[in-house]
């Protein structure tokens, strides 16, 4: 029984629906009525008695058809705006009807409440415009609701195409051309926060370790007949240099005394190369009558760390970009026309740009570029100028960059780069077979090691941002104060006592 009451009213209320709508097909008219027809779609008219006679005052806006003698049947064709005048047998006026053709926007207004449910979107006519208004929940949605209603303009536009009826003119001329099938007027506003505030973190560390050996040893021995040292860490062997006429050539005794012994040594000048300690290290040297010995052991041990953290913020609308940097710039000469030099410079330090779009109220889509560089001196290059004595140094750049496209939630954080770098390099060098002897062996080699790690990581967290009150603002310069003099010169205080806080209110 129950099932049969529900069905006889889901029965009852599909026939009231198609009644009404049969009904809102149907117009009552009377001497003088004014009423509005969707284009491509027909209207029924009433009149309130028998027509003879029928005029229409632009055919190409609306087509009209007598239905009998009290029947009009009105079909729209096109944009705009016609009346009709209908007279009796005796050529007594019977009605006057104004008609309008506009677009089908209940149809419109269903597809776009079908696509996006639960929006507020209104629409209207003009000309041959839609103009719509209304407040959505995002600029995904916006679009969205554009595109559905240029589409409906577009199948308008196509369907006059391919109309099936030849298009009349008011003076009988014969065909118009195809006219303009309008226009899309937006003036939609997208409700919530239009501001997006980024936060982006970017946190590096550097460990580095260097361990070195490197023994320098030279060793002379000069018996009289013979000349024999060795040496680690390279010699050259100059042409000595003799009196008279500074002559570069050895000399193998000229008679002056007893023994007959040259006036240099057999061998040229021996000159080992410049032994050095960079950092630390020991040293020492032995010398007697034939015999010369010089040691030098360049030893060091280093470890560094290097920390680096930056934490940019800035606030954009949604849709816009905005740029952000803390560094600086460095000069670089470009050559220009006639020879002369000119200046452009270059960026470095913490440098980030990004633009924003809300997708819809708690969601936002970034397109953003994070970069973290520093001025080098490794790989600098050196320029002088043809015609001058001045000499231009430029800097290199050590960078670390990230580009990338990220969708988030409001207050959500993503890593949109990481990195992790260990690289390690080991050296020796010793002469063959005394650098292998144990202890001893350490002077006729010299050997290194280095290590290094980079660690990197760039987080990024988008948040909906609102204006706050000027009191909830802390600025870091609050908490500084100048020094009185008593403070400067009795205390040696560079900076004053922090003020009172306010009382809050």
């Amino acid at each position: 029984m129950c099932a049969l009451l529900i069905g006889l009213a889901v029965t009852t209320a599909a026939v009231q629906a198609q009644a009404q709508e049969n009904a809102d097909q149907v117009i009552r008219a009377t001497r003088s009525t004014t009423f509005s027809v969707p284009i491509y779609k027909s209207r029924i008219v009433d009149l309130p008695g028998p027509v003879k006679r029928v005029s229409i005052g632009n055919p190409d806006i609306a087509d009209v058809l007598l239905l009998g003698d009290d029947g009009l049947y009105v079909l729209g064709k096109d944009l705009g705006a016609t009346n009709v005048m209908l007279w009796d047998r005796e050529d007594r006026l019977v009605a006057a009807l104004n008609i309008t053709v506009t677009h089908d926007l209940d149809s419109l207004k269903k597809q776009i409440s079908t696509v996006l449910p639960g929006e507020s979107v209104e629409l209207w006519s003009a000309q041959r415009n839609i103009v719509m208004s209304g407040k959505v929940s995002s600029a995904a949605k916006m679009d969205a609701a554009l595109q559905v209603a240029r589409g409906y303009l577009e199948q308008m536009a196509t369907a006059k195409e391919k109309i099936m009826f030849k298009q009349q003119s008011s003076g009988g001329g014969g065909d118009q051309p195809d006219k303009k099938s309008g226009e899309v007027i937006n003036l939609m506003t997208v409700g919530g926060a239009h501001q997006v505030m980024l936060q982006v973190r970017i946190a590096e560390v550097n460990r580095e370790a260097i361990r070195n050996l490197n023994a320098q040893f030279s060793a002379l021995q000069n018996t009289g007949k013979w000349v024999t040292g060795g040496v680690n860490g390279g010699a050259t062997f100059p042409d000595a240099l003799f009196q008279p006429g500074d002559v570069r050539v050895p000399i193998f005794g000229d008679g002056s005394n007893v023994n007959g012994n040259p006036v240099g040594p057999v061998f040229d000048e021996f000159a080992p190369t410049m032994p050095q300690i960079n950092s630390t290290g020991l040293f020492g040297s032995f010398l007697s009558s034939d015999f010369l010995a010089n040691v030098v052991l360049d030893a060091y041990q280093t470890r560094g760390l290097a920390k680096i953290l930056a934490e940019p913020t800035l606030t954009t609308l949604s849709g816009q970009d905005a740029q952000f940097l803390s560094g600086g710039s460095f000069p670089i000469p470009v050559s220009q026309d006639n020879g002369t030099i000119g200046i452009e410079f270059k960026d470095f330090g913490v440098k980030l740009s990004f633009m924003p779009m809300i997708i819809d109220p708690k969601r936002i889509n970034l397109k953003l570029n994070v970069s973290v560089s520093e001025l080098a001196n490794t790989n600098s290059v050196s320029l002088r100028p043809i015609g001058t004595t001045a000499v231009f140094t430029i800097p290199s750049l050590t960078e670390r960059r990230a580009a990338s496209t990220v969708e988030l939630s409001d207050g959500q954080t993503i890593g949109i780069a990481g990195l992790m770098n260990e690289n390690m390099r080991s050296a020796i060098n010793k002469f063959p077979g005394l650098g292998d002897i144990p202890i001893l062996g350490y002077l006729f080699r010299s050997q290194s090691y280095q290590k290094g790690e980079t660690e990197l990581v760039i987080l990024v967290t988008p948040r909906l941002a609102k204006p706050i009150a000027p009191s909830e603002i802390k600025l870091p310069t609050d908490a500084v104060t100048d020094p009185t003099s008593a403070q400067f010169f009795l205390g040696g205080k560079i900076e004053g006592s922090k003020p009172a806080s306010p009382p809050s209110r």
